[in-house]
């Protein structure tokens, strides 16, 4: 039994195939926004540093 699992597109919210060549993303243009983003610091991942060891 195959089941099809899509994705959302985490810019865009629209539904992705498990198969895109994209993913998680729709499409290039999405992939794209997402990189500049992260280029430009507007999102990041929250880090803990140990503020003793300075």
């Amino acid at each position: 039994m195959n089941k099809k699992i899509n994705l959302t597109c985490p810019s865009c919210k629209k539904i992705v195939e498990i198969d895109s060549k994209f993913k998680p993303f729709c499409s290039k243009a999405c992939k794209s926004i997402d990189f500049l983003r992260w280029a430009n610091e507007e999102v990041g991942i929250e880090t803990f540093e140990d503020q003793d060891n300075d």
